[in-house]
């Protein structure tokens, strides 16, 4: 395949079954058929904002989650700026945890969904 040449294009009704098998593909959950709607309506660009807000969506609802990771090629400076954002930091460097890419090795981020004991300032305990 050498020269080979791959291109990301606009989300559109022709194409948007195949970025729903792609996401079946790699992502370890399913999205509904109205995060399909929302990124035809919203556009291509912030759909990895919109696809990790769903993510967490859904942990914070089924109540469960104390932590989120994941792995980031440790050059992405790019992605590890973006996850830090929701609140990932790195917790850990995994070498050699890619087998077919360089660098190898692995950023493992983590999220702490669970708030500490005695820091939730908006919930108030009354007696009545």
């Amino acid at each position: 395949m050498k020269g080979s040449r791959i291109e990301l294009g606009d989300v559109t009704p022709h194409n948007i079954k195949q970025l729903k098998r792609l996401n079946q593909v790699i992502f370890p959950v399913s999205y509904n058929d109205k995060f399909y709607k929302d990124v035809l309506e919203v556009g291509e660009l912030g759909i990895g904002t919109k696809m990790l807000n769903h993510v967490l969506n859904i942990c914070e609802k089924d109540g469960t989650f104390d932590n989120i990771y994941l792995h980031v090629q440790i050059s992405s400076e790019s992605a590890i700026d973006f996850y830090r954002k929701f609140g990932f930091e790195i917790i850990e460097t995994k070498k050699n945890y890619y087998k077919r890419i360089e660098p190898a090795d692995a950023h493992v981020l983590q999220k702490n969904l669970k708030v500490p004991s005695g820091q939730n300032a908006d919930v108030q305990k009354t007696d009545n």
